[in-house]
C-alpha cells in the first residue's frame, strides 16, 4: 500500500512529498548514551545506531538501528538481504524540471557486506517491489509517475513474466500465494495472474477505483466508492459484501483470523483497529492524523506501523510496534514518515522502515533496518 491524504487515485506521493524533517534517535531511548558509528563504502553512508535500552512501555527490545543512505528498502530476501531501489548513477541522467534524474533500478543489498548486486538495470524506473512468501519470485513495475506495467522476476533465473498489458496503480498488486498474485486494474477490475503471466479476471466490482485488495483465505477483499467501503468476496459462494465504510487500508494476519484495519473517523484523524473477518471491532491500538504502513509479523503476534500526529507535542510522531494481545506500545523511530509499508524479516527480528527527506531540492531515501531481541 501507498501512503495517501484521502481516498482519491493521485494522492499515493502526496504524504512521502511533503516529507521535510527525519530525526534518526530512536524514540525508546530512555536516556542511556547512545553510541553511533558511520561507515561509508562504495560511495554510501551506513549509519549504525546501538540501543539496547529497554523499552519504558514494553519488554521488547531493541538490538540496534542501522541505517542505509540513497536506498529505498523495498523487501527482505533473507535475514541479511534486501531488494532495494536506488538510483543507477552509471548511467546518463535526464533533466526534468532543472533537476537531474537518474533512472531508479532494483538490486540486493547484503545487509553484513553492504554490497550491492543488481537485479534489473536499464533507462526506465523499476521499483515497487514484493518478493512471493518463499523469496523465489519478485512481483516489480516498470513505473511511470503513479501507475506502471507489473512483471514477475524468477530470482533464480532472473527471467521476468509481464503480468498485462496495461498499467496499474503502483501501490497495488499482493501475492496470493508462491504461485499467484492479485490486483485490480484501472477499469475496476480484479485479477488474478500466475507465474507464466496467465490471468483471470475474479471478481468485477463494478466500481471505476478499486483499491487496497488482497487475499486472505478465500476472502478477498478491496475498497470502492467515495465512501470508502471494504467489501469481502467469496471465492467459494462467489458472492460479495459490504463490511465496513471509511477504510484507508486493510492488512489480513498472517493466519487470516483477523484484520487490522485503518480507517477515518473524521477530518484529520485516523484510527487502527483490530478486527475479525467480518469487519467486527475488537480492539483501538492506535489513533492520530495519519497511520501508515502497517505490518504483521510473521507469527502475527505484533504489529508496526507509523503515526503523524495532528499536534506535534503529543509526542506520537513516529513508528511504533504493537504487542496485538496486550495492546502494549513501543516506540522505535522518532519522526519519521515511511515511503512504504513497513516489511519484517522471515524470523520477525528485523524491520525494514523506507522514508524520503528533501535534501537540496530534491527528495532523498534512507533505509533503516530495526534489529529487535
Amino acid at each position: 500500500m501507498a501512503a495517501k491524504i484521502g481516498g482519491k487515485p493521485g494522492k499515493a506521493a502526496l504524504f512521502l512529498l511533503c516529507t521535510a524533517v527525519l530525526l534518526c534517535t530512536a524514540a525508546c531511548n530512555t536516556g542511556e548514551t547512545e553510541s553511533r558509528q558511520v561507515i561509508e563504502k562504495s560511495g554510501q553512508k551506513i549509519t549504525v545506531l546501538d540501543n539496547t535500552s529497554e523499552s519504558v512501555y514494553t519488554k521488547l527490545e531493541l538490538e540496534g538501528i542501522d541505517k542505509v543512505e540513497n536506498v529505498r528498502g523495498m523487501d527482505f530476501v533473507s535475514e541479511d538481504s534486501l531488494v532495494v531501489d536506488k538510483e543507477n548513477r552509471q548511467l546518463p541522467a535526464q533533466t526534468v524540471e532543472g533537476q537531474k534524474r537518474y533512472p531508479h533500478n532494483l538490486y540486493l543489498h547484503n545487509l553484513s557486506t553492504e554490497d550491492e548486486t543488481p537485479l534489473l538495470e536499464g533507462e526506465k524506473n523499476y521499483g515497487s517491489a514484493l518478493l512471493s512468501p518463499d523469496k523465489k519470485h519478485l512481483l516489480y513495475k516498470e513505473l511511470e509517475d503513479f501507475t506502471g506495467f507489473g512483471y514477475i522476476m524468477n530470482l533464480e533465473t532472473g527471467v521476468s513474466v509481464q503480468v498485462d498489458d496495461t498499467q496499474f496503480r503502483s501501490e497495488e498488486g499482493k501475492w496470493i500465494d508462491n504461485g499467484q498474485i492479485l490486483f485490480p486494474d484501472m477499469e475496476g477490475n480484479i485479477l488474478r495472474v500466475d507465474l507464466n503471466g496467465d490471468q483471470e479476471i475474479v471478481v468485477k466490482p463494478g466500481a471505476a477505483y478499486v483499491h487496497e485488495v488482497v487475499q486472505s483465505g478465500n476472502l478477498i477483499y478491496y475498497v470502492t466508492g467515495e465512501e470508502a467501503e471494504l467489501n469481502a468476496y467469496n471465492t467459494e459462494t462467489k458472492q460479495s459484501k459490504t463490511l465496513k465504510k471509511s477504510v484507508m487500508w486493510v492488512i489480513p494476519s498472517p493466519d487470516g483470523s483477523r484484520l487490522a484495519i485503518v480507517k477515518r473517523t473524521k477530518p484529520g484523524e485516523m484510527v487502527l483497529v483490530l478486527c475479525d473477518t467480518e469487519g467486527n471491532e475488537q480492539s483501538t491500538l492506535a489513533s492520530a492524523q495519519q497511520i501508515f504502513g502497517t505490518s504483521w509479523s510473521p507469527d502475527g503476534s505484533k504489529l508496526a506501523y507509523a503515526l503523524t500526529a495532528g499536534n506535534a507535542a503529543s509526542g506520537q510522531d513516529g513508528l511504533f510496534i504493537t504487542e496485538v494481545e496486550t495492546g502494549e506500545q513501543t516506540p522505535v523511530l522518532a519522526d519519521i514518515e515511511v515511503a512504504d509499508q513497513l516489511r519484517w524479516s522471515p524470523s520477525g527480528k528485523k524491520l525494514l522502515a523506507s522514508s524520503g527527506i528533501l535534501k537540496d531540492n530534491a527528495y532523498q531515501f534512507i533505509t533503516y533496518v530495526i534489529r529487535l531481541t
